[in-house]
């Protein structure tokens, strides 16, 4: 029985597929025009588990990032037809394509010249198709590393509120992902702002939990236990929470650098001053810092100043404090 082939497919890319009907017999279906994958899933189901492969091109479709994330998962979970995705020109770190590989989504054709297409084309529907190893997934990390433990977990708390606790919990996170880890962040407190951020930035939401760029992110005070790193977002520290903070493998403390943050500082470091832990202070000038540091004169080695980073997810500009942070956990 020869294999069948739906193809879902622009006008401009309608005739892509077609060497397949000359060159192997392949029998091919092609709808072409714009469409919504999640509908035409839903509507179709009945219709599509005679075709062994479904190809779909992705500049046909109109859903957001996440529907079409969605109607994929749900399509693989009913179907065994192997999935072929057409993205033209994209690159690996592009967020869709990025989404699509941590699905285990491989067969994914991004070159633009036409015999490469071609050439990736023919790997899709070779026996096995394209793999993991095929996207180099632990090339992409700049450094490699090996994780030799499970569950780490990691505490960030603020001296007091809108002192970066949150920003530095998230762009944390990023971090450990990008050199290869497998990372979570739990929302530790009763702020709230997850299910904001999720919304603003559109964040897959996976049953109890959203994922976001590689990294799981959980509301609640839920966590799971199957991760490299559990980053706890504990919010402002206090006597509800301190246990939480003292409990875990790496404490960090966030405060800012102005005089009435310090002095929150002090305050909060008596709770803490018998364990080892972390605090970041924003910086502020060379002669400030010197003055700070000089301050916490008895917790010099675990003094560290970040630079401003307003975004929630950058990685980069912060990494080497927070390589110095995990040193004893990453080889």
């Amino acid at each position: 029985m020869r294999a069948v082939l739906l193809y879902l497919s622009s006008n401009e890319n309608i005739g892509i597929l077609d060497f397949l009907s000359k060159e192997k017999g392949m029998v091919i279906k092609k709808l072409s025009g714009e469409f919504y994958l999640k509908k035409f899933v839903i509507h179709d189901m009945r219709n599509l588990s005679h075709y062994s492969y479904f190809a779909i091109d992705l500049k046909a479709l109109k859903d957001t990032e996440n529907e079409i994330i969605e109607a994929i998962t749900a399509f693989k979970a009913m179907y065994d037809s192997r999935i072929i995705i057409f993205a033209e020109g994209l690159k690996r770190e592009d967020e869709i394509i990025s989404r699509l590989i941590e699905e285990k989504i491989y067969n994914v054709i991004i070159s633009k010249e036409i015999q490469e297409i071609k050439d990736e084309i023919l790997k899709c529907l070779s026996n096995i198709g394209k793999t993991e190893e095929d996207w180099n997934i632990k090339g992409i990390h700049e450094n490699q590393y090996t994780f030799n433990y499970k569950n780490i977990k990691i505490a960030v708390a603020g001296v007091s509120s809108r002192v970066g606790t949150t920003t530095t919990a998230f762009n944390m996170a990023r971090f450990l992902f990008n050199i290869g880890a497998k990372v979570s962040y739990t929302e530790a407190n009763d702020s709230g702002h997850l299910k904001e951020i999720a919304a603003y930035y559109e964040f897959l939401k996976v049953e109890n939990y959203y994922r976001y760029k590689g990294v799981e992110y959980y509301p609640n005070k839920q966590f799971p236990n199957d991760v490299n790193y559990q980053i706890f977002d504990l919010g402002s520290l206090n006597k509800g929470n301190i246990a939480i903070f003292k409990s875990c493998n790496i404490k960090i403390l966030c405060s800012g650098s102005k005089p009435y943050e310090l002095i929150e500082t002090y305050e909060t470091t008596n709770y803490v001053k018998d364990f080892n832990y972390n605090i970041l202070f924003t910086s502020v000038s060379n002669e400030e810092n010197f003055k700070i540091r000089k301050s916490f004169v008895n917790r010099k080695d675990n003094i560290h100043f970040l630079k401003y980073s307003p975004s929630l997810f950058d990685e980069k500009i912060n990494e080497d404090i927070y390589k110095e942070i995990i040193n004893d956990f990453i080889t």
